[in-house]
């Protein structure tokens, strides 16, 4: 009687945790393919740093990332992975991008197109890091790696 009582548990909670995968999935406005199509330096990056970061973000133009239910395809290693976890967020625009924008961090993220006070954001936890993507619209989002802010758009 143990035993198919243990089997039962065990579907369930196998089912329990597909359905969670789906639901993540369904939910999260990340999920698609997209193109990075503009870089720029981060504002809090060392000013004598800029041109080497503007010419680092301008490799990866060009570059799909496609965010799939249990991972994340890219050809840039740090990008890419297995076993991803989605978290949908929304942040206030002074904790863009961890918190690092330079004050006046209204200002500027309002240079960057965001509107309204709590922009909706995807945490990306991957193997190779945690990233963040913020919505600037339905089909354009920001993100920050090594001092570049990166925007993408679905493709």
């Amino acid at each position: 009687m143990i035993a198919p009582m243990r089997r039962t548990a065990c579907m369930l909670a196998t089912f329990a945790s597909i359905v969670a995968v789906s639901a993540d999935a369904a939910e999260n406005r990340l999920i698609g393919t997209w193109e990075i199509v503009e870089s720029v330096p981060a504002p809090w990056s060392d000013t004598a740093e800029r041109a080497k970061l503007d010419a680092r973000g301008h490799r990866l133009h060009k570059l799909q990332v496609t965010f799939g239910g249990h991972d994340v395809r890219a050809r840039h290693g740090a990008l890419g992975c297995k076993k991803v976890r989605y978290r949908a967020a929304g942040y206030a625009r002074d904790a863009l991008f961890q918190g690092s924008l330079p004050e006046p961090a209204l200002r500027i993220t309002q240079m960057m197109g965001f509107t309204g006070e709590d922009i909706p954001s995807v945490d990306v936890n991957c193997t190779t890091g945690l990233f963040t993507y913020h919505f600037r619209d339905r089909d354009t989002v920001l993100f920050a790696l090594d001092n570049v802010i990166y925007t993408m758009k679905r493709h």
